[in-house]
């Protein structure tokens, strides 16, 4: 079986209830089947094939779902490039996949602006969404041309799917190879981890460039409605009241403005029955305000692009014996999930015992086949039949799984090494803290020095001062914040998480630093 499969009998099933609702429109399960298979032929007929790439840069709207039915229906390899890359991101992803068609939604155009002319010269078709795109070819005439029903070829559990371009915090982004059986795995195991049924109500407002397509179109599965849309708090919470949503996917900086919108709002949610967040750490302090204020059920759910999503998740029973009785659970993601396997390994590769900290290595049928275009990098993360990932973690005796940081974020302070998050949540127990995070910054003696920014809540002023003495009282002396600076907002990356790179340029970059000025103290 493969995920066309389910579109098919979506349609079949469900074909005059709703898959999907944006801004603009309402599509049934049949007009989905329908324009899919009509966007299919149109690309087949400008010389599209299977294994050959599409790109799509689009924010959310129910054409990134058409599009993707296309692919999965003609095995044509899908790549989403995200509207939030930069210039130099956007065009190293659309010539790194080898894109054929590339569909452009007319508020992204300008993006592209200068260098239109060039990728049509390198054989590219430009496809325009949405009005006023000015492009040559359009993606509405396209679907109201085709006509003869789409080539559908066979396809093998190994061919590929789809490129998921990592988030690019660090150099270019990475495509990393999904096939059709990664795909279908993923979409299968979480639907049933989230508890999805036909009678939930979706929203999905999360960044699908990536691999995040496939959690977009998890209503596949059971013919659940799905809204999609970008984020925005006021926005959000108004759909969740009109469409009577049930469940949501969040990233925890979404999670804090979902919360502090109810909280200060009038707005009725009762709607709602689950909350699954990740991408990110979720403070405990953060968890334990929305169980107060939503008071419905969370999963926390852990993965990585390369394990084609999420395969570990805390479930609302975790949550509420945390709660309860084991606060520390509030620090994991909880146990894998049956279609992964999950270990903690040395530098060497080798098992550590419960309780040590290592590296995550994953298991099972959604790892990736590789980066393209990248076999230093595959071979430094693929040992057939494991991946070894980027995190540092431990499991306990139980199998609940706490990761410590990114290997890339831990500080290394005077020979200390030091794991953001443990600074982050500590100075997250402050009432007055809303958001906080923890770098790592350049230090003439140290090496690396502990620097924090942080942003607080309305009406509940503290000092820099005041918030190193409260974390000097919960974390090692170490790990104590060295600078700390507070901010009106602090800025998200590609996926909406809090951008660690960007905050360290804030405070590196800082007249504030004590160690720049002469009476600095060498005490550490």
């Amino acid at each position: 079986m493969f995920l066309r499969d389910l579109i098919w009998r979506c349609a079949r099933n469900f074909g005059a209830d709703t898959a999907y609702v944006d801004a603009r429109v309402t599509r049934t399960w049949r007009q989905m089947h329908e324009r899919s298979d009509r966007l299919a032929q149109a690309l087949q007929g400008l010389g599209l094939a299977k294994g050959q790439a599409t790109a799509i840069l689009a924010h959310n709207r129910v054409e990134l779902a058409e599009h993707w039915f296309a692919c999965l229906k003609t095995g044509i390899v899908r790549a989403g490039v995200n509207w939030r890359y930069s210039l130099r991101e956007k065009l190293h992803t659309i010539r790194d996949c080898d894109a054929r068609a590339i569909l452009i939604e007319a508020g992204c155009v300008d993006s592209l602006k200068d260098h239109l002319d060039e990728l049509a010269a390198e054989g590219r078709l430009l496809i325009g969404v949405g009005d006023g795109h000015g492009l040559a070819l359009d993606y509405e005439n396209l679907i109201a041309r085709a006509e003869a029903a789409p080539v559908i070829p066979d396809l093998a559990d190994g061919d590929v799917a789809m490129l998921g371009y990592t988030s690019g915090t660090t150099g270019n982004p990475k495509g990393v190879i999904l096939s059709q059986k990664n795909c279908v795995t993923s979409v299968i195991h979480n639907v049933q981890v989230n508890a999805y049924t036909k009678d939930d109500v979706r929203i999905y407002v999360t960044n699908p460039a990536g691999i995040n397509i496939n959690a977009m179109c998890m209503n596949m599965v059971v013919g659940m409605k799905t809204v999609v849309d970008d984020y925005s708090t006021e926005r959000f919470v108004g759909q969740i009241e009109e469409h009577k949503v049930t469940t949501v996917t969040l990233v925890p900086t979404m999670l804090r403005r979902f919360i502090d919108e109810i909280s200060h709002g009038h707005h009725d949610v009762s709607s709602l029955r689950q909350v699954c967040y990740g991408t990110m750490p979720a403070t405990p302090a953060l968890i334990r305000e929305a169980y107060g204020v939503l008071g419905c059920t969370f999963l926390n759910r852990y993965g990585v692009s390369e394990s084609t999503g999420a395969i570990a998740a805390l479930d609302d029973d975790g949550h509420r014996l945390a709660l309860r009785s084991d606060p520390e659970l509030l620090l994991s993601v909880g146990k894998s999930m049956p279609h992964a396997e999950i270990s903690i390994r040395d530098d060497e590769g080798r098992a550590v015992p419960d309780g040590e900290l290592g590296t995550v290595w994953i298991r099972g049928d959604t790892v990736m086949q590789g980066y393209l275009n990248l076999p230093k990098e595959t071979a430094e993360s693929l040992f057939p039949p494991w991946l070894r990932t980027g995190d540092f973690g431990r499991m306990d005796e139980r199998g609940f799984i706490f990761l410590g940081d990114r290997r890339n974020h831990m500080i290394v302070s005077g020979g200390f090494n030091v794991y953001p998050i443990v600074v982050e949540n500590a100075l997250a127990e402050h009432p007055a803290v809303k958001e906080s995070v923890v770098v790592g910054l350049d230090h003439p003696e140290w090496g690396e020095a502990i620097g924090a920014a942080v942003t607080l809540r309305p009406g509940m002023p503290v000092s820099p001062e005041d918030l190193i003495a409260f974390a000097r009282e919960r974390v090692s002396k170490f790990e104590v914040p060295k600078h700390l600076e507070i901010f009106e907002a602090l800025p998200t990356g590609n996926t909406d998480k809090l951008n660690k790179r960007e905050v360290k340029s804030m405070l590196q970059g800082s007249d504030k630093l004590p160690w720049a000025k002469p009476a600095a103290s060498s005490s550490h």
